[in-house]
């Protein structure tokens, strides 16, 4: 769904520097929209980011700008909620995803089926739900009949 069917948000707020601010505003131009944008960065102490917890200096980014708030700033301490908040849903998100991976990669693994052709399997059908909805003909391309047949019996 594009800003055709929901409006465009007032603001957007990027994690990351000035480069990953420039990009974000490059395709929102070449798309025909207008929308503020700022960024939110890490401070670099020795070009490498800074963390650390009730000290930390984050910068933000504007087009024209950086600049500086005060750790106890009640607008930065806002845009670090809001930040922190994606990284925990992604990384969640990711975890579970890997889980759910793993367990039915274990379960190809408890029945036979090595992790290099786990592997082989992945890379031709692209998941493992594909993997469960492929007919036996379809896997034995790729693996032996056997092997195949093994999947299937897995999938009942």
């Amino acid at each position: 769904a594009g800003f055709e069917e929901n409006p465009p948000p007032d603001l957007w707020l990027i994690d990351g520097g000035t480069t990953l601010l420039t990009l974000a505003k490059e395709l929102l131009d070449s798309a025909g929209v207008n929308l503020d944008v700022i960024a939110i960065s890490k401070e670099k102490i020795d070009a490498k980011s800074h963390r650390a917890k009730g000290s930390a200096h984050d910068q933000l980014h504007s087009v024209t700008e950086s600049f500086k708030l005060s750790p106890s700033d009640k607008r930065l301490q806002w845009m670090q909620q809001l930040r922190d908040e994606a990284h925990r849903y992604a990384i969640t998100f990711h975890k579970k995803t890997k889980l759910k991976r793993d367990q039915a990669s274990k379960l190809l693994n408890t029945h036979g089926i090595s992790q290099a052709k786990v592997v082989k399997l992945l890379q031709h059908f692209g998941t493992f739900e594909a993997l469960q909805n492929a007919r036996e003909d379809e896997i034995t391309a790729i693996l032996n009949q056997s092997d195949a047949k093994k999947i299937k019996m897995i999938y009942k």
